[in-house]
């Protein structure tokens, strides 16, 4: 799927085995702003690759944005394994700072959960600090609800974070 943007051209598709270096980066970058995204540090390359490549079995969707060849951000969610719970996945993403703002993330998101009620999920779940409010205002437009909210759930450089827990139910495709 391409999308543009006012600024650049950029591509919206599944994440390969190949791309583990650029995901790397970009995440790498992301975790190191220890603001946005849980992990203040990477996994190690090896373990992007170990994760790229096992998507599948580990019931994983991802999707990265790119520009020109470039990952600039990432979408994924994953099936909760346990039974009685397969039906919903857990949402994670992330984009560059250079890159927000600009419909990337909307565009990820939308592919993300397209794919994930194509393959049955019927509930999607995230966590998100309640100091991001561009994240939580894209997750309303998509139709997240709150679902409560993990109060100092997070102390990071001195900072008290809560964390809001939502959700989006998704209807169940026809075939």
């Amino acid at each position: 799927m391409q999308e543009r943007d006012s600024f650049s051209d950029f591509t919206i598709r599944p994440s390969i085995p190949a791309d583990a270096e650029a995901v790397w980066r970009c995440l790498n970058s992301v975790a190191r702003e220890r603001r946005h995204i849980a992990m203040v540090e990477p996994p190690t390359l090896e373990e992007v690759h170990s994760f790229l490549g096992t998507l599948a079995d580990r019931g994983v969707i991802q999707f990265v944005a790119l520009a020109g060849s470039k990952v600039v951000g990432w979408c994924d969610v994953t099936r909760k394994p346990i039974e009685g719970f397969r039906h919903s996945g857990v949402l994670g993403m992330g984009l560059l700072q250079a890159y927000r703002r600009r419909g990337l993330g909307s565009a990820l998101l939308r592919a993300v959960l397209a794919e994930a009620q194509s393959q049955g999920l019927s509930r999607i779940e995230l966590e998100v600090y309640t100091s991001n409010q561009p994240a939580i205002a894209l997750y309303q437009r998509f139709g997240f609800v709150r679902e409560g909210i993990k109060r100092s759930a997070r102390i990071l450089d001195g900072q008290v974070e809560d964390i809001l827990c939502m959700a989006l139910l998704l209807a169940p495709l026809r075939r």
